[in-house]
């Protein structure tokens, strides 16, 4: 009588090559997880023979992923020694995941690169840069709010990061407003307003939302 395979706990593996670099691994969280590689997995054997990824002779080539971004999303899809996982550290770690998992619509390890961003000292500029280069939509108006308010202007390093376009619409929400105050007939007290010209201090404390909605294009939060 033969034997049955478990449907859980027979794996498949698949070799891969990254740089020069050959990495076999259990092939189920890849396509589970990623319809890129479901699909990957699922293109014809063809006039070849052997179908890539069955062996060293004949792996997936990844081209132009890097080995270092290839080991963090392993870290997060397969469990290190002993059971436990190693995940990703730091920033750099797990931008390289949230790279490749938008690159291969990993949906849930995304999100989970994110939390983990989210839950690192990121500066803003950093998080807006991530933003814009990964569509974190949540991350874009909180940003570019708290570089609005900082008070250092946009300088050189900001505009290395993000790029001119962005960095000149920040600094034209920066420098458009300023708060004074002013006296009221009508209260007969004083008020504080916005006008445009020079920043003042007190612009620290401003929320610029509708500003950064009109001049981003972005949707105003509910």
């Amino acid at each position: 009588m033969a034997s049955s395979r478990h449907e859980r706990f027979y794996m498949t593996n698949v070799t891969l090559l990254v740089e020069d670099c050959l990495l076999r691994v259990p092939r189920d969280p890849l396509q589970s997880q990623s319809p890129v590689f479901r699909d990957m997995f699922l293109l014809p054997v063809g006039d070849q023979g052997e179908a890539e990824g069955l062996s060293d002779a004949k792996p997936i080539r990844l081209e132009g992923v890097k080995l270092d971004d290839f080991e963090q999303l392993l870290k997060v899809l397969y469990p290190g020694s002993h059971g436990k996982q190693e995940l990703p550290d730091g920033c750099a770690q797990w931008t390289s995941v949230l790279k490749l998992a938008s690159l291969w619509d990993f949906d849930g390890v995304r999100e989970k690169a994110i939390e983990a961003l989210e839950a690192l000292d990121i500066t803003p500029v950093d998080k807006v840069a991530l933003a814009m280069q990964y569509n974190i939509e949540k991350w874009m108006i909180p940003a570019i709010n708290a570089m609005a308010q900082r008070p250092e202007p946009i300088g050189v390093e900001d505009v290395d990061r993000l790029g001119l376009d962005a960095a000149l619409k920040i600094a034209r929400i920066r420098e458009q407003v300023f708060l004074r105050t002013v006296y009221s007939p009508a209260s007969m007290s004083n008020k504080q307003e916005l006008r445009p010209g020079h920043r003042d201090p007190t612009t620290q404390k401003l929320d610029f939302t509708p500003t950064i909605c009109t001049t981003f294009g972005l949707l105003a939060p509910s």
